[in-house]
């Protein structure tokens, strides 16, 4: 039986280097299967073509064989392109520990290492990748060339948020779209979790002002190999986040906007407020200031 079930499916390449890691590693299909928490027939099914595999079973397989879902798409397209992983176009979506800033804050704060902010944001990079691979394989525009940017904020948002909990380790769960808390401890000593997300410099805001604990995500649209300029005219179709904030907020953080085209009034982090949060995390390749703002610049840290 081949290894390529379906030559114009763009998951093909994927399912072809899962079923030669499970030869390489002696498991057979009911071995993976089991260790997955996939039904055996199920298995069986996607490697011959006959079922599509579905994002959570892609995650759920390359846990099974020791790998992060990204590093199985590295394989999958460096098979595909006859390269080797680390000359892949994701290659830059894995994300190197010199990101992160402030550890004993976050900690402080949320109960989380900066290796699950990480994570988080390789765990959005992966899911977006495989939305986009369908829709480009269909003819499309990836996903944000389809929707408003707003909706894709909202949608970066809940992956980052999904990210977080499953990199918890149990700490925190995602709640149900559109309730507070976004992650809901799971320990008496841990606080309630927002998440917001904005493009570029835009500033994060929310329908209701609420205290609590914050992460704040901001992204640019860039290429997908880390190619960026600034400006909105020279926008790529690649979000990558740039830089993410932790901090405590109050009612008196906010301030509320009627802003024509929102749903009603909207509460945004005033900007003192959003550049006294700390930076938890920060890639300079992608910073949308011409000048130094926040703590951070082109460069890495500043003063300014």
């Amino acid at each position: 039986m081949p290894d390529t079930p379906l030559p114009d499916d763009p998951t093909a390449a994927l399912i072809a280097v899962i079923a030669r890691l499970r030869r390489e590693a002696g498991l057979t299909l009911e071995d993976l299967a089991d260790i997955a928490g996939l039904h055996r027939t199920s298995l069986g099914l996607i490697e011959r073509g006959e079922r599509g595999l579905t994002i959570e079973s892609a995650a759920k397989l390359a846990k099974a064989l020791d790998l992060s879902l990204g590093a199985l798409i590295a394989l999958a397209e460096a098979r595909e392109e006859g390269v080797s992983s680390n000359e892949t176009a994701l290659s830059p979506r894995r994300l190197s520990s010199s990101v992160g800033r402030n550890a004993d804050e976050l900690f402080e704060l949320t109960g989380l290492d900066i290796a699950a902010i990480r994570s988080a944001v390789e765990y959005t990079y992966d899911t977006l990748d495989l939305i986009d691979a369908e829709l480009v394989a269909r003819g499309s525009a990836p996903m944000s060339g389809l929707v408003e940017l707003a909706n894709l904020s909202s949608m970066i948002g809940n992956l980052v948020g999904a990210g977080i909990a499953e990199a918890s380790a149990g700490l925190y769960l995602r709640n149900r779209p559109h309730a507070f808390p976004d992650l809901v401890p799971q320990r008496d000593d841990l606080p309630d979790l927002e998440v917001k997300t904005a493009l570029e410099s835009n500033t994060p805001k929310g329908h209701l002002p609420k205290p609590g604990v914050y992460l704040t995500f901001r992204y640019a649209l860039g290429g997908p190999n880390g190619e960026y300029e600034k400006g909105t005219k020279n926008r790529g179709r690649t979000a990558w986040i740039w830089e993410v904030r932790v901090g405590r907020l109050e009612i008196e953080d906010f301030a509320l906007s009627d802003t024509k085209g929102d749903s009603g009034k909207t509460a945004v982090i005033k900007n003192a407020s959003f550049k006294a949060m700390s930076p938890v995390l920060f890639d300079a390749r992608f910073f949308p200031y011409a000048r130094s703002w926040g703590g951070l610049s082109a460069i890495g840290s500043s003063r300014a």
